[in-house]
């Protein structure tokens, strides 16, 4: 086990004790999802998915106005984490909306992330004397989420490899594509049952849209965070990216009922 894993696995024991009681209305939908999936799912992992230290989790519908979208831990302090819902229709203001009956928290408003929250799967999570029930994206519905917003992140300042989110997100699904057989049998029965149903059919078709055509500096940057991962030369782990982005756009294709 990576320090990485063990950390982020630390972390996550300790927000599941805080947040049980609220746990049936809660979906994990952040870097966490796939590896939940490869430690407490059904299908075997041949790699390691990407990691990230971010933390999101989706809630219940709230009302407008400013309040805290985030909890800090108590015991260390640095573990954060980001409260999150989808926007239900044009917004004047970005601001988090408060949480219906949790006092003060509040969710801070993302683009189609309905697609999170409404195809998900149960994974029961054990450490020591612990154990949760907890809700995360499907397979498919994390890889339709990632190829809806890595094209509408805001650019970087900076634009330098490692900042870009957007080439985190094609990092991810390069990982999933690369997870092995049982993970792409998995990846391909829940993109199938996402597109079997109107409201899936027309997320995945603007998922496939945003993966057929995107921008040269995007897959540029993420190219060049798996080279340095991964030891590689640029060229190969560019035609990595564009090969998942291919693929998953494929598989949405041929899951058409």
């Amino acid at each position: 086990m990576t320090q990485a894993i063990a950390t982020m696995t630390e972390d996550l024991r300790d927000i599941l004790r805080v947040l049980a009681p609220y746990l049936p209305d809660i979906v994990i939908i952040g870097g966490w999802v796939p590896e939940l999936h490869r430690r407490h799912g059904t299908a075997t992992w041949r790699t390691t998915p990407a990691r990230t230290t971010a933390r999101g989790l989706a809630g219940p519908p709230a009302r407008p106005g400013t309040f805290p979208a985030d909890w800090v831990s108590a015991d260390t302090e640095t573990t954060v984490v980001e409260f999150l819902m989808a926007r239900p229709g044009p917004a004047m203001s970005d601001s988090p909306r408060q949480v219906d009956m949790q006092g003060y928290l509040g969710a801070i408003l993302i683009d189609d992330a309905e697609v999170l929250s409404a195809f998900t799967c149960e994974l029961v999570v054990r450490s020591d004397e612990d154990q949760w029930t907890v809700r995360v994206p499907t397979l498919g519905a994390w890889a339709i989420g990632k190829a809806l917003t890595f094209s509408a992140r805001q650019i970087p300042l900076d634009r330098t490899p490692n900042d870009d989110k957007r080439a985190k997100d094609l990092l991810y699904l390069r990982d999933l594509i690369h997870a092995g057989p049982d993970v792409l049998q998995q990846l391909e029965r829940d993109l199938a049952m996402l597109v079997g149903v109107p409201h899936g059919r027309r997320i995945a078709d603007r998922a496939v849209e945003r993966l057929v055509a995107p921008a040269d500096i995007i897959v540029d940057h993420a190219a060049r965070r798996l080279a340095e991962r991964d030891g590689r030369a640029v060229a190969v782990a560019r035609v990595e990216i564009v090969g998942a982005m291919q693929e998953i756009s494929e598989m949405i294709r041929s899951g058409d009922p």
